[in-house]
């Protein structure tokens, strides 16, 4: 009992020590390197004078609210008006959470639910974003930064299609112009040529017609292809669809088993990619964005799939691959 009894008062006697040595220990202040004697402030563990803890802009000190950027702290007035990021919507000061797009623009969460998103590009529309924009007759809200550069033209859309058979044939990948053809279609007959494969987010869709005719005793098996593609867009995303449509094209041309949608049009798309990787136009560069940044588990998570599997690899290594797997 007397040594447990010991034991307790040299474990008091050195918790008093410490804590005098806590007591002991000087306090300086962060801003002016003096000792504090009274009351001071704690920022991220460094102690202030309550007069020397000031914003980095009016030089006051800081009471209330804070904010830190850079290494530096500001009052909540100089941050607000000075500091803060600005809605790229209402250029009011972005402060707490606020929303960033894969184009860089920052804005207000509750814009979404006032405004509209082009169906093209998928840029948030207003006047300081895109400079306004139109609703088609369709139902599409269309950006006036697509609206100025869309092909209005059936002749474009024909000109685009020999120019990306030719491109896509420098790949490997050889489709005949021959069994193919273009048409440019405003959203109500994409969705109903397209029927149940229909989705808001689509531009196009290949429509694949096999007919069975009998020469003497043999039968004989041709096929048409039909391409529809969204009219009054940009060239770029309609070149980038040709592309994703013509593989279609190559797939029912070329392989006899069914593939799962996930191999079809992951591969669609990454055909799509592989046409445009090359082209540093802001165009290109943004439908590429939008391909890797789908959420979509069918066209997101396909197109990803395949780039993972064949990025870096000659295109037949995928269609070899096609003849031989139904998913990936």
């Amino acid at each position: 009992m007397k040594l447990l009894r010991i034991v307790k008062i040299l474990a008091f006697l050195s918790l008093l020590v410490q804590i005098n040595n806590t007591f002991a220990q000087e306090v300086k202040c962060k801003a002016c390197k003096k000792v504090i004697e009274g009351k001071y402030i704690v920022v991220d563990g460094n102690a202030y004078h309550p007069n020397h803890f000031v914003c980095a802009k009016c030089n006051k000190p800081i009471k209330g609210n804070y904010y830190k950027k850079d290494g530096k702290y500001f009052d909540e007035q100089c941050y607000t008006n000075l500091i803060a990021p600005r809605c790229a919507v209402c250029d009011k000061p972005l402060t707490g959470k606020y929303l960033t797009d894969f184009y860089g623009i920052k804005y207000h969460a509750y814009h979404e639910k006032e405004l509209h998103r082009c169906d093209n590009c998928n840029r948030l529309i207003s006047q300081n974003t895109t400079k306004g924009g139109v609703k088609y007759s369709d139902g599409r809200y269309i950006c006036n930064i697509c609206r100025k550069k869309a092909v209005t033209t059936e002749a474009a859309y024909q000109r685009s299609l020999k120019k990306i058979i030719a491109s896509l044939k420098n790949y490997g990948l050889n489709i005949s112009l021959n069994n193919v053809e273009v048409h440019a279609v405003d959203r109500n007959e994409l969705k109903k040529v397209s029927d149940r494969n229909y989705s808001n987010s689509a531009r196009g869709y290949c429509l694949t017609t096999v007919m069975k005719t009998n020469v003497g005793s043999k039968s004989q098996i041709t096929k048409s292809h039909q391409i529809y593609v969204l009219n009054k867009i940009p060239a770029k995303y309609i070149e980038a669809t040709l592309a994703h449509e013509l593989m279609h094209v190559w797939i029912n041309e070329n392989i006899n088993h069914k593939l799962s949608k996930q191999l079809e049009e992951g591969t669609c798309n990454f055909i799509s990619y592989t046409y445009l990787k090359s082209d540093y136009s802001k165009d290109a560069q943004n439908i590429i964005k939008q391909m890797k940044n789908d959420r979509d588990p069918i066209y997101g998570d396909g197109f990803r799939k395949v780039y993972n599997s064949f990025k870096g690899k000659y295109l037949s290594e995928l269609l070899k691959y096609l003849e031989h797997h139904k998913s990936i």
